[in-house]
């Protein structure tokens, strides 16, 4: 369950607060949301040098990220006494910060803790500091694990063997190793002495380029060919190569006579890098696309509805009473209800349609070429489908849960990713206020 924040004795206002009483509830309740750990703290100084923290506030996620509790009115040496010790750096950060300094955002790990936290900290008055963090010591293994199996890859490619050509320009021979035909799955009897059978080779996409890499270094526009491009193998897979070549002979004319290249797989590495980059642009638990990468597809398709007076409609789907899920059946069940309106969102929409995770158990998903009675069929549509769906537990009665929807449509050329997500957004609470499970469009209505 989420814990508690704890609040400092409130203070005597010294004005009244002319926000309206739905703007202040919305900014009154955002740090208890908020999903980063959140903590106001005096720093205290011992001649002239940050020696300890007390702590003022701290919302819900700081307890949920570190597992401290009772944290309120503490210093932090009374709560990790080896920290003032062990992990001055982040003592001197944040004393830097509060006696004036400029904002930092930074990540480190603190020894006293043995995680890995990024934070960012700001001095909202003297000797005070505000600091937001988020644990990352997960995706730190993770970076140190692709790092790792990337250094290994680069050991394999160094040490492994090469498939060698050599070009004789005038007559149009080749002559090449045996591993050059073992990359692509040939014999070295299987192999013509023929730059022909290289281009026959090369992938129909790639061939253009390539040729053009070599031709650039034969007419002595580049000093040498390096180029990265596919192969056809004999099994008909693709095997992705790093060519390189310089030409080593010409004539009294300065015109090349012979060229020398090597042949590297660099596969492996190819479909590293392909996984480095979907992992950037996926949410590791649903596999669906996160924040950052859903905006910039959104982006794309917001740009395109301009261009073409195209509609454009968004929806943003929200678990209802997901809190209860992970309370009474625990986190695991909870993540499984996370994938499933995931899967359930994507084998809804359309191939051309964009689902999201951004954040929590909020979903958002933006359909091209979509107007708003097309969307709130298509949100009705989803919606009935994950209130119909079950999880199923072993010895237990399954899971059920259902999702409030909010839609909106893009109205002028003014429109942008920011004001569809909050009429969206605006129309999702309208749904959950007219008890849940339901789709609101913008007149509040599905």
């Amino acid at each position: 369950m989420t814990a508690t924040a704890e609040r400092p004795p409130a203070r005597p206002s010294l004005a009244p607060d002319a926000r309206p009483p739905e703007v202040r509830a919305v900014l009154d309740g955002l740090l208890e949301h908020l999903l980063n750990g959140v903590a106001y703290c005096r720093m205290e100084y011992t001649d002239g040098q940050p020696s300890d923290f007390l702590f003022l506030y701290t919302n819900p996620a700081f307890h949920t990220q570190t597992g401290l509790d009772g944290v309120y009115g503490q210093r932090i040496s009374q709560i990790v006494p080896a920290l003032p010790q062990t992990d001055t750096a982040l003592l001197n950060i944040f004393g830097r910060v509060a006696w004036g300094g400029p904002p930092e955002t930074f990540e480190i790990f603190i020894k006293s803790m043995a995680q890995w936290f990024s934070v960012s900290v700001y001095c909202p008055q003297p000797e005070h500091f505000v600091a937001l963090f988020d644990v990352v010591t997960e995706r730190k293994k993770a970076e140190a694990t692709l790092e790792d199996r990337a250094r290994q890859l680069r050991f394999v490619l160094e040490g492994s063997e090469l498939g060698f050509w050599d070009w004789d320009i005038a007559t149009g021979k080749v002559e090449r190793n045996p591993q050059w035909g073992h990359i692509l799955g040939y014999t070295f009897d299987e192999l013509q002495h023929t730059a022909q059978q290289w281009a026959d080779f090369v992938h129909p996409n790639d061939r253009e380029r390539a040729w053009a890499s070599i031709f650039d270094v034969i007419e002595g526009r580049s000093k040498s060919h390096k180029l990265e491009y596919r192969m056809l193998h004999k099994d008909g897979s693709i095997r992705w190569i790093l060519d390189q070549a310089k030409v080593m002979q010409r004539d009294s004319h300065g015109k090349a006579t012979r060229m020398c290249g090597t042949h590297t797989d660099i596969t492996e590495r190819k479909l590293l890098e392909e996984e480095l980059l979907r992992q950037a642009h996926v949410d590791y638990l649903t596999g669906v696309y996160n924040r950052r990468h859903f905006m910039e597809r959104a982006e794309q398709e917001l740009s395109r509805a301009h261009r073409y007076a195209k509609p454009l409609s968004m929806l943003m789907l929200d678990i209802d009473h997901f809190k209860q899920i992970n309370d009474r059946h625990g986190h695991k069940v909870g993540d499984t209800v996370l994938k499933a309106v995931a899967d359930l969102s994507q084998a809804t929409f359309r191939d051309v349609d964009i689902v999201g995770r951004l954040g929590g158990e909020e979903f958002a998903a933006l359909l091209p070429e979509t107007d708003q009675p097309a969307a709130l069929e298509a949100a009705e549509r989803l919606r009935a489908t994950i209130a119909n769906a079950r999880i199923p537990l072993p010895g237990a009665p399954p899971v059920s849960f259902s999702v409030s929807i909010g839609v909106s449509s893009m109205d002028s050329p003014e429109d942008n990713i920011d004001a569809l997500l909050q009429r969206a957004d605006k129309a999702l609470y309208k749904a959950k206020d007219s008890g849940r499970n339901r789709v609101c469009g913008r007149d509040g209505k599905a």
